[in-house]
């Protein structure tokens, strides 16, 4: 959680001290009517980063109460034009139950605005001009298509068409207990990773419109856990079991021509996977729309594919501790905070972009914002 400035003492260059930050920060998370300025300003970094066709921009703020996991929170959105400028903001007050998900509920990305859908209230679609629409909903199952979004929660499929933004039951989605893993990409193609029961090999598989489905297997009987694809380019991450409970990630299964031909990479230069540490607890990968593969995984230092053939990899150049590397389009975001809740300053904290793979990065929203 970050340190802030109040606007005079920002202009004369003095910090504020910890108790003039505790006081504040309590005062907002305990306002019933928060201000959305105020919220971003006590959170100081935001959570989550939503980035629509056009480049407008939807960023999140969390404040929650630091001394326990319940007790009085605040949460805000901002959206940004493509230019930077702020077009639409709300803010709102919250009481945090232990246990329980501070965020108000999700927001998904459309191309042409973001659709909120929480559990316990009406959700709405927001436009790039922050105007705010009904979302339909249907009972009647449409099957994935181009351009439409799984929405998957307590074992029900539903599917959100971003064409009509409709919610309706999700039709054709596979149902086998050994799909561990399935995304579709923009098109409507469904890409999986298989687990067997007995000792055959992890298999990756394709299908789409519910035609018949394509596999490959993976090599040297390694294990798959994720897989993420768009236009034809498909990734599965790599892992070597160690021991009874740990993984090695070892290299990447990848495809650019839609699943007819797959290469494996392999820790190298071209790969370089040596801060990729034993025990990882997750390995993350992404497709930028350009086809370009972005991989993240603990503390290790994120890499993103040279170009879309991803044949070649580089290591993302870290403007500050990223707590968390995202790609949103052909674009990188970072977000510098603490792990945990704190009245406490960290070096450059909020949020960051990089347009050039991680080599440069710059401060959003700033003077380049677009």
């Amino acid at each position: 959680m970050a340190s802030f400035l109040t606007p005079a003492l920002a202009s004369c260059g003095l910090p504020e001290s910890a108790a003039d930050r505790e006081t504040r920060y309590n005062k907002v998370i305990e306002d019933e009517t928060p201000q959305a300025q105020d919220v971003i300003d006590i959170a100081g970094a935001p959570y989550e980063v939503l980035r629509s066709d056009d480049g407008s921009t939807l960023v999140r703020y969390n404040a929650t109460y630091v001394e326990d996991d319940e007790g009085p929170a605040a949460n805000a959105w901002r959206l940004y034009g493509p230019d930077g400028d702020v077009v639409a903001e709300h803010a709102e007050h919250m009481d945090v139950v232990e246990g329980e998900f501070e965020d108000p509920g999700p927001f998904y990305a459309m191309p042409d605005g973001f659709v909120f859908l929480p559990s316990v209230k009406d959700g709405f679609f927001l436009d790039v001009r922050g105007e705010r629409q009904a979302v339909k909903s249907s009972d009647k199952p449409l099957t994935f298509g181009r351009g439409d979004v799984l929405l998957s929660s307590g074992g029900k499929d539903r599917l959100l068409r971003t064409s009509t933004h409709t919610v309706a039951p999700a039709a054709g989605v596979p149902k086998t207990r050994d799909l561990t893993f399935t995304d579709f990409d923009e098109r409507g193609v469904a890409w999986g990773v298989r687990q067997p029961e007995g000792s055959e090999p992890y298999r990756v598989t394709r299908r789409e419109d519910g035609g018949p489905e394509r596999s490959r297997d993976l090599p040297d009987r390694l294990l798959g856990e994720d897989i993420a694809a768009h236009g034809g380019t498909a990734a599965v991450p790599l892992e070597k079991p160690i021991g009874m409970d740990d993984t090695l990630f070892t290299g990447l299964f990848v495809t650019t021509d839609d699943g007819k031909n797959w290469r494996t990479l392999r820790n190298s230069d071209q790969l370089p996977l040596d801060e990729f540490k034993k025990g990882l607890s997750y390995i993350e990968v992404q497709v930028l729309d350009d086809g370009r593969v972005f991989i993240q995984g603990d503390d290790a230092t994120p890499l993103i594919a040279d170009s879309p053939a991803n044949r070649s990899f580089h290591k993302i150049t870290e403007p500050a501790h990223l707590r968390s590397v995202f790609a949103r389009g052909n674009t990188l975001y970072g977000i510098a905070d603490s792990d945990a809740p704190s009245y406490d300053h960290v070096d450059g904290e909020g949020l960051w972009r990089s347009r050039d793979g991680g080599r440069d990065w710059s401060r959003f929203p700033g003077e380049d914002s677009g």
